[in-house]
């Protein structure tokens, strides 16, 4: 009877430890309906920081990789320039001889030029014969030694086909280039360069041998180097001291032209001939002074000395050492036998 009096009947209360229970039950969803401002005020600073996040590692990674391209750049642009090419050479004044540069020449042209610096691969330091420089390098530099013979004996041949630039202060003339041109061409020059004595000239291409210039129509001929297109050996007007090329093309024209130098257009805006009445028909001194010292060398294996850039003349020249002959330029005739 005591048990049956514990029970609670039906339609009485709850006891209160199961009021309790529900209560519990039913706070959770009870705090959201009354907090629902604060929850979804919370929410939003959750995402915002998970977003936030994201942003943080991609722009982390994309920092990374952007490090690392300056670092490849730093190291030869990607293509493995040598350390001394990692930004162009200062041009210097000029001298009455040219200076040795072991990089890369700067004087490009659309038609007839040296590659761009950077896109050249790296280039040994030595090289056999002047084909092997034209299958292997990427800059005239690989054969001026020979270069350097060849204007020297050009020069005994006919001293006013390459003259020295006289030294001016608003002259300059970048690293890798000869700084000769033919007599009249150089006094033409300079009467353009002393009108307008406050501004300078950057001649970044004179004259070229038939050594280099072979090295750039083969280039161009192969695909190589960034060369496009130029002209064969014995046609070009560099080889003659005719051509230059200009840094400040567009200022210069009107004071060149002035003095017979005609520009070469837009396929080639840095480029200048100077229109001399002695061009026609000239003979190519560059070439006759290599066949003389290939035939001072060569004694038994002797080619025709006339100038021209034959099939003959090509063959030796490839054979040449790009480091010039043992025997250099003389200027003396040999003696007559007795």
């Amino acid at each position: 009877m005591a048990d049956d009096a514990a029970s609670p009947e039906p339609g009485e209360p709850e006891p209160e430890r199961q009021l309790e229970r529900n209560a519990r039950a039913r706070a959770p969803g009870a705090w959201l309906q009354q907090n629902r401002a604060l929850a979804l005020g919370l929410g939003c600073v959750a995402l915002c920081g998970v977003i936030g996040l994201d942003v943080y590692f991609m722009l982390r990674s994309d920092a990374k990789r952007g490090a690392s391209a300056v670092a490849k750049s730093a190291q030869g642009s990607g293509l493995a320039l040598p350390s001394s090419l990692s930004a162009p050479a200062a041009p210097r004044a000029l001298a009455s001889e040219p200076v040795a540069d072991d990089g890369v020449g700067l004087d490009y042209e659309s038609d007839d030029g040296e590659p761009h610096p950077g896109k050249a691969p790296p280039a040994p330091k030595h090289f056999d014969t002047v084909q092997h420089a034209a299958v292997e390098s990427c800059t005239t530099a690989s054969v001026d030694g020979l270069s350097r013979q060849i204007i020297a004996q050009a020069r005994c041949i006919r001293p006013n086909a390459f003259v020295p630039l006289p030294s001016r202060p608003n002259l300059v003339i970048a690293s890798q280039v000869f700084p000769y041109l033919e007599l009249e061409a150089r006094d033409h020059l300079l009467k353009a360069v002393d009108a307008h004595p406050k501004a300078k000239m950057t001649i970044n291409s004179a004259l070229r041998t038939v050594a280099q210039q072979y090295l750039v129509w083969r280039w161009s001929a192969t695909k190589r180097c960034g060369v496009p297109l130029a002209t064969p050996p014995g046609e070009s007007n560099h080889e003659v001291g005719f051509a230059l090329d200009i840094a400040e093309a567009a200022s210069w024209r009107p004071a060149l032209e002035a003095q017979d130098f005609k520009w070469l257009g837009a396929s080639d805006r840095v480029h200048f001939d100077y229109k001399s009445s002695s061009s026609a028909g000239r003979t190519a001194t560059d070439v006759l002074a290599f066949q003389k010292l290939w035939n001072k060398n060569n004694p038994s294996d002797k080619v025709v000395e006339d100038g021209r850039y034959s099939p003959a003349t090509e063959q030796r020249l490839k054979q040449a050492p790009a480091d010039g002959f043992k025997l250099g330029p003389s200027c003396g005739r040999p003696s007559s036998p007795k």
